[in-house]
C-alpha cells in the first residue's frame, strides 16, 4: 500500500513541476509557488497556470528596483529589450528584472518605437479598469499609454486630452511611426488614446471593459490627432 502511494505521488509531480516557472495564460506573469511569489513582493491570481495546482499561481510583480536604483519590470528574458538583473523577480532563471534606460541615456537602451510596441504588447489580454493604473490588474487607455511610455523614461500626463497636447504633431496615419500615440475624439473632444504599432496599421490599447488590452486596426475609427514622443 505504501509503495503504491509513493508511485502515485511521483506520477503527479510532472504536472506540478511543468506549471512552475511557466508562462501564465494571460499577461506577463510567471507560474510559481504562492510562497515564492509573496516572498518576492508579487501578487498572485488563480486560474492562469497549467493545471493550476493549489500552491502554484500566476505571479505578477510589475516593478523591480536594482541595487543602483534603476526601475524595471519583471518579465521573461526573451521579451526583454534592455538589460536583465537576477534575484529581483519570482520564478526561474528565464524570468528576470528587465531595465530599459531612459530616453537619451547613453547605455544603448534608448527607447525606439519597436521597443515601446513590443513592451506594450506583453500586456495584451489584461483587464481594462477605468481609472486603473496597473498593467496587469487593470488600467484604462490613458493610464496604459502613460505607464508604457513611463517605462522608457518618457513622462506624459495622466489624461488622454492632456496627452494629446504634448509631444510633436504627426500629420495623419500615413506619416505615423511605431510608438506614436493615436488619439480618437467624440464630438470634437479627445476621449481615447492608443499606441501605433507601425507598418501593419494596428494599434495596441486598453480598449474597454469587455475587451481589455488588445490590438485593433488603427482606422477602426478616424483618428483626430497623432503625437510623437521619441
Amino acid at each position: 500500500m505504501r509503495l503504491n502511494f509513493v508511485l502515485l505521488a511521483l506520477a503527479a509531480l510532472p504536472s506540478v513541476f511543468g506549471a512552475v516557472n511557466g508562462r501564465c495564460s494571460s499577461g506577463n506573469g510567471v507560474c510559481v509557488t504562492t510562497q515564492s511569489c509573496t516572498n518576492a513582493g508579487g501578487t498572485y491570481k488563480s486560474g492562469l497556470c497549467p493545471n493550476d495546482p493549489n500552491n502554484v499561481k500566476c505571479c505578477n510583480k510589475p516593478k523591480c528596483v536594482t541595487s543602483d536604483g534603476q526601475v524595471g519590470s519583471c518579465m521573461f528574458t526573451s521579451s526583454c529589450t534592455g538589460k536583465t538583473y537576477s534575484g529581483l523577480c519570482p520564478g526561474g532563471s528565464n524570468f528576470k528584472c528587465c531595465v530599459n534606460g531612459p530616453v537619451g541615456g547613453g547605455g544603448g537602451n534608448t527607447a525606439t518605437g519597436t521597443k515601446i510596441v513590443n513592451y506594450a504588447k506583453q500586456f495584451i489580454g489584461n483587464p481594462y479598469v477605468y481609472g486603473g493604473n496597473s498593467l496587469t490588474n487593470g488600467i484604462d487607455c490613458s493610464g496604459f499609454t502613460q505607464q508604457i511610455l513611463g517605462h522608457f523614461g518618457i513622462s506624459i500626463p495622466r489624461v488622454s486630452a492632456d496627452q494629446a497636447t504634448k509631444g510633436k504633431n504627426v500629420n495623419g496615419l500615413a506619416n505615423a511611426r511605431a510608438g506614436d500615440l493615436v488619439f480618437y475624439c467624440t464630438n470634437g473632444k479627445v476621449t481615447h488614446v492608443a499606441i501605433y504599432e507601425g507598418s501593419n496599421g494596428k494599434i495596441v490599447h486598453a480598449a474597454n471593459s469587455r475587451d481589455g488590452i488588445k490590438e485593433s486596426n488603427a482606422n477602426y475609427q478616424t483618428p483626430c490627432r497623432i503625437r510623437r514622443f521619441i
